[in-house]
């Protein structure tokens, strides 16, 4: 299970709706704090832009904000967040294709260590722009699991319970987003390699 998702967590998370709740406003900057970094990271690997990725990010938090009350107990607070993540990353994504297309042109975590090898840093980096040039280019539907599974490091059980559909289907989903993701990298780095 991903560290996001553990049981103490899920204990913190309760007390800190509960205090939120009975009118502690704090409580909440304690629920952003642990949860901030994961959701941006959940949105930045659907949205092409870090600018929309924070601002969505942004609104999501709000909408948690307001409709807090609305959370039921007994459920796991990160995967309700992460539920609403996904979704408005992926309506946003749907919005924004309608309008424009900007490409994937930056690591959504970490920046190479410029101690490192140059040669391997740039293979490195050469390879990530690719599979977010890919990845900007496919349906948020099928990207939205890839960036849970491989951003995010969920298991099968985990991106069930924040897609909200069964194990099995979960897995489905997977199995197509990567076959689409294979065709669509084919398209697109072979396509890049002939020009």
């Amino acid at each position: 299970m991903s560290r996001t998702l553990s049981a103490a967590s899920a204990d913190d998370d309760d007390a800190a709706i509960e205090r939120f709740l009975a009118g502690d406003r704090q409580a909440f900057e304690e629920l952003f704090d642990r949860y901030g970094s994961y959701v941006y990271n959940i949105v930045r690997g659907i949205l092409a832009s870090e600018d929309d990725a924070r601002d969505v990010t942004q609104e999501i938090f709000l909408q948690v904000y307001r409709s807090l009350h609305t959370f039921r107990r007994g459920s796991r607070f990160s995967t309700w967040l992460y539920r609403i993540a996904v979704n408005r990353a992926v309506d946003a994504a749907r919005a924004l294709r309608r309008r424009r297309w900007v490409p994937f042109g930056e690591t959504l975590e970490n920046k190479p260590d410029s101690s490192a090898d140059p040669g391997h840093d740039l293979a490195s980096r050469s390879a990530e722009d690719a599979v977010h040039r890919v990845l900007s280019r496919m349906d948020p539907k099928h990207r939205d699991v890839l960036v849970l599974r491989y951003l995010q490091e969920m298991d099968l059980e985990e991106i069930a319970e924040v897609l909200g559909c069964s194990v099995g289907a979960a897995k489905v989903r997977l199995f197509r987003a990567r076959q689409k993701f294979r065709e669509c990298y084919e398209a697109v780095i072979g396509r890049d390699e002939h020009a």
